[in-house]
């Protein structure tokens, strides 16, 4: 769980500040860029040595995520409107449930 709960999400944000656009941002950015960040700020030395004592089931979360990311990416490589819609949906759908 504590892959998938804060693992995963240091991995991305750190991911994510690295994109080409991010040296940029500034006065375009709101809410979402610095939710996405957040995290990005951390002490490479304990997170590199967490990730590593859990290695084998952060690489499973980051194996579903990268899944996820692909079907995402092909559906706008593709214009596939439907596939899109279905796709924000389905994450829409996912995170209201996990409010409930």
């Amino acid at each position: 769980m504590i892959a998938f709960t804060s693992q995963l999400a240091h991995v991305v944000s750190s991911a994510y500040v690295k994109t080409p656009l991010a040296p940029k941002h500034k006065g375009f950015s709101a809410g979402s860029f610095k939710d996405m960040t957040r995290v990005a700020r951390l002490n490479e030395d304990m997170w590199t040595e967490l990730f590593l004592e859990n290695d084998d089931l952060l690489l499973t979360q980051t194996e579903a995520l990268i899944k996820n990311m692909q079907e995402y990416y092909d559906a706008l490589k593709n214009r596939d409107e439907e596939r899109l819609r279905f796709l924000l949906r389905e994450g829409r759908e996912i995170k209201e449930a996990l409010e409930e």
